[in-house]
């Protein structure tokens, strides 16, 4: 019987080798696969398709690289840029995982013959009564459950995640053993289109846009206090730049491009009991006339909160906290779960 075709996303790092490892000795007949996103990237730039490259050529295994730099420029580029146009902050590694990556590279798949997608994502699939659920990361310090939330979830069962059961130091361990170039290779971080993290200069040098457009500060009753710099040079919960002549610490509630003002008021005043989201993606089959109960994460790196989720029409949904939440901000994703099983969210408005 022939061993099963499947591609396996190399990003050029240590852990999507070690993922394409464990697929190797889990029988698979592997295609390894870049995708090529950004020049100047943080992730999949040329020296991680060297890297890449020399992994599958040590693993025997073709090698492709796939060009989707004006899909990436469309669907997460361009979005970022009109995200923050708009007053919110967005979360672009999310947005990558949502429309291009997994759908892209499956479409791909099947012009190979391959039915099965492995990246190195730390997060677990699992066969549960609800069906193939996902579950998080073994490793609570890297799970990236949180950027797959906006997964198709009829896509599941042709996903795999090899090194989703380890730890960091397990795959670096693994990789060593191997003798890949890449065991110690340090890790991306931030946004990889950003290449020294300064989205500020980003915005200004790719998408041309005016950073210092002065507007009104105003506080929570709509009284002008002061002026500020341009709506783009902050996010809600942001304290510093916001200037003195306060008795109290300032930050951000709310911006307004449109009337370019910055609302500002109190910390206490940043702490909201829910969070309203839109365009939401669910993995599972969730009732819209009962309150779900579950734990939210707001941000990537944020304890898991809990609250009562309510779905409401046109993909939007209300979640109810047990505590009031510290700056939600329009933008980024709120993940819902139950237990380890990540049920799906949606996007702050």
């Amino acid at each position: 019987m022939a061993a099963p075709k499947a591609l396996v996303a190399l990003s050029g790092g240590v852990d999507s080798a070690v993922a394409a490892i464990l697929m190797q000795e889990q029988g698979y007949d592997l295609i390894g696969v870049t995708m090529r996103l950004w020049p100047k990237s943080r992730c999949c730039d040329e020296k991680d398709i060297e890297d890449a490259a020399e992994v599958c050529a040590q693993l025997n295994i073709p090698y492709q690289v796939l060009d989707y730099r004006e899909a990436f420029r469309q669907q997460v580029v361009d979005v970022f840029v009109a995200e923050y146009q708009a007053g919110r902050t967005p979360n672009p590694c999310a947005r990558c995982n949502q429309f291009l990556k997994f759908d892209a590279l499956l479409e791909e798949g099947k012009k190979l013959g391959a039915t099965i997608l492995g990246t190195g994502h730390y997060a677990r699939l699992q066969e549960t009564p609800f069906g193939m659920s996902l579950l998080r990361g073994e490793d609570a310090a890297k799970d990236q459950s949180y950027f797959l939330f906006a997964l198709n979830a009829g896509l599941l069962p042709q996903l795999r995640f090899p090194v989703g059961e380890m730890n960091k130091d397990a795959v670096r361990a693994l990789a060593r053993r191997h003798g890949l170039p890449v065991a110690a290779k340090q890790d991306s971080q931030d946004i990889c289109f950003v290449p020294d993290g300064d989205y500020r200069r980003f915005l200004a040098d790719y998408a041309g846009l005016d950073m210092e457009q002065e507007g009104e500060m105003v506080d929570s009753s709509g009284q002008v206090i002061g002026h500020h710099s341009g709506t783009l040079n902050f996010t809600v919960g942001q304290r510093k730049g916001l200037g003195g002549g306060s008795g109290q610490p300032r930050y951000v509630l709310a911006l307004d491009p449109v009337s370019n003002q910055v609302r500002v008021g109190s910390e206490t005043e940043l702490y909201q009991p829910q969070a309203y989201l839109q365009d939401c993606n669910w993995l599972t089959t969730l009732s819209a006339s009962d309150e779900h109960h579950v734990t939210v994460k707001l941000r990537y790196r944020s304890r898991p909160e809990p609250g009562l989720l309510l779905l409401k029409e046109d993909g939007r949904a209300e979640i109810r906290f047990h505590e009031a939440q510290r700056a939600i901000t329009p933008g980024q994703a709120a993940v819902c779960y139950q237990g380890e099983r990540l049920i799906g969210g949606g996007w702050i408005r």
